[in-house]
């Protein structure tokens, strides 16, 4: 895990809170009937940095790309609030109940 990126030239604030897209990297179970660049809701000051890109699902830019979901095996992790994240929230939620 690694704080975000900051200096002087970087306009974004930190944390990163509020609605972005994530661009699906692979298919998953986890992620089944989520639209392609669907929005969730962030809000966190460090991200995963994933040294195994087959892990990664999800990627979000927010100034720079960063991992926003993995799986490995039956681990699942997510950067963003499904609970928060409205009809693709829960359909994250129902789809990670069902697996």
């Amino acid at each position: 895990v690694i704080k975000f990126k900051t200096n002087n030239t970087l306009k974004y604030k930190i944390p990163h809170t509020g609605w972005n897209q994530i661009t699906k990297i692979k298919q998953s179970a986890l992620m089944k009937d989520i639209p392609e660049l669907s929005e969730f809701y962030f809000v966190h000051s460090y991200h995963f940095n994933c040294n195994n890109s087959a892990d990664i699902l999800n990627e979000t830019e927010y100034e720079y790309k960063f991992t926003s979901a993995v799986e490995k095996e039956n681990i699942f992790g997510v950067q963003y609030h499904p609970e928060k994240s409205h009809d693709v929230g829960k359909q994250i939620l129902k789809n990670f109940v069902e697996l």
